[in-house]
């Protein structure tokens, strides 16, 4: 479902601008997604992959997504592989990264990873936060395994000897992590929160 990137002609100047007012007040974006512009895009996109949401803010159907979205945008936030990012289509900064992908109705969702190189590709999959969720681990994240670690940092490789010979143990500490998800911390602390979770869950045994 999409909003058309075109207005009424016949509904007077004054009302459609009260309504985008109103309707921008109640929000669009993403809370937890980055806002990307036309700025700040290169230095913030450099070296991963991207995960964006182009809206415009009187846009019903992106209010309606905004809160999976957001959601979407805290789980990855701090990630060294995939931004989840938020483009505003009517305003100067992101105007002109809406125009270069002819985005012609709202919300368009593109993805762009190794394989869709810089023109990316439309997402057309379900909009609920586990599915999204799902598209991201699958294609747009990178994986550190425990079983073939060549994605993985130091600090997750020695995360992986400490734990893996224990997995009653792992499966302690992963109840525990997934418990803190929701807390508010720093963008360092949530990648590291996350990087540990994704070990344990392939080396836990469910209690």
């Amino acid at each position: 479902l999409n909003c058309r990137n075109r207005v009424n002609s016949t509904m007077s100047r004054p009302i459609l601008l009260a309504a985008a007012v109103m309707l921008t007040g109640q929000g669009a974006h993403g809370a937890g997604a980055v806002v990307l512009t036309r700025d700040n895009y290169d230095e913030l996109t450099s070296g991963k992959n991207m995960f964006i949401k182009f809206f415009a803010p009187w846009c019903g159907h992106c209010k309606a997504m905004a809160p999976a979205w957001g959601e979407l945008g805290t789980e990855f936030e701090g990630s060294s592989s995939v931004v989840i990012g938020d483009v505003d289509c009517t305003s100067d900064g992101g105007k002109p990264l809406c125009d270069a992908q002819e985005v012609r109705g709202y919300p368009t969702v593109m993805y762009f990873n190794g394989e869709t190189g810089e023109k990316g590709e439309k997402y057309n999959g379900g909009r609920d936060t586990e599915t999204l969720k799902k598209f991201t681990l699958e294609s747009l994240s990178a994986k550190c395994k425990v079983e073939e670690t060549s994605a993985c940092s130091e600090k997750e490789i020695g995360y992986i000897e400490k734990m893996k010979g224990d997995s009653a143990e792992s499966a302690k500490q992963l109840e525990r992590l997934k418990g803190m998800k929701g807390n508010s911390m720093a963008p360092e602390l949530k990648k590291w929160l996350n990087q540990r979770i994704a070990i344990l869950e392939q080396v836990a045994v469910p209690l």
